[in-house]
């Protein structure tokens, strides 16, 4: 973004990065125009916004890779969740994701856990970088990678209408990918088609973000917003259970990822 400002008829131009929510219609980063602007990093919080970066197990961290939240209250955050009677949904969508922090201090932490962000504290610049949604981060091998690489790996493959990947976890701390995949029309998924995706893959990217699992799907979910819902479809993978949600453009999908015995007893 390209903001200006204008003093002694001389004019001063500063470009930044800004970070927002659409939970707050707004922004969580500002600029400051008295320090410098590092490439792909976000100068600093907007004011009154304490962010930080929790690893799993709630701790705060600088210079390396963790949850996004905001710790302490702000009035632009959310109080309630649209038909949320009993509060469940407000309290397992924002105030969940760390168990291990006391009670007290998690009901001061709201996790953006619709949006579910990865972010990194630079500790040299104090600037953010937003790595991306959480929800697509898949570790394989030991290797941590993102939904998004794999879609843009292969994103040519003509005869691939669309994708979904996932994270599947066995509790060991490793895990792995599963890649469900639309063909188009007159196309199917056959072994040979899975060798084609394997080595497209391995090609653009290395050996270890090959999935581990590839499936074929009908349909792959969207919220209103035309977003891949990965959080859902991970959800059904590592619970076999299919989640509540009032936010998918086309529900009857979700039962495609269900019950999948390659996903089973993992």
């Amino acid at each position: 973004m390209l903001t200006s400002s204008y003093k002694e008829s001389s004019q001063i131009s500063s470009f930044g990065c800004l970070y927002g929510a659409t939970e707050v219609i707004g922004v969580f980063s500002g600029f400051d125009y008295t320090t410098p602007v590092y490439s792909s990093e976000i100068q600093c919080p907007a004011l009154g916004v304490d962010i930080r970066i929790f690893d799993d197990e709630g701790n705060h961290v600088v210079g390396k890779s963790g949850e996004l939240v905001i710790a302490t209250p702000t009035p632009s955050l959310p109080v309630c969740v649209w038909n949320d009677k009993d509060g469940s949904k407000m309290q397992d969508t924002y105030l969940s994701k760390f168990p291990a922090i006391p009670v007290v201090q998690r009901n001061i932490v709201l996790c953006l856990g619709t949006k579910s962000d990865e972010a990194w504290i630079d500790p040299r610049t104090k600037g953010m970088i937003i790595i991306g949604r959480s929800d697509n981060t898949i570790k394989q091998h030991g290797e941590r990678f993102v939904s998004e690489e794999i879609y843009w790996a292969i994103h040519d493959i003509e005869e691939i209408a669309d994708s979904i990947c996932v994270a599947q976890s066995n509790g060991s701390g490793d895990g792995r990918a599963v890649l469900f995949i639309k063909m188009k029309n007159g196309y199917v998924l056959d072994s040979k088609m899975i060798l084609k995706v394997e080595e497209k893959i391995l090609r653009e990217l290395t050996i270890f973000y090959v999935p581990k699992v590839i499936l074929p799907v009908k349909d792959i979910p969207y919220n209103l917003n035309g977003k891949r819902m990965e959080s859902v479809v991970k959800k059904i993978v590592n619970t076999n259970q299919i989640p509540e949600v009032n936010n998918v453009r086309n529900p009857e999908c979700l039962h495609q990822y269900y019950n999948i015995p390659q996903l089973q007893d993992f």
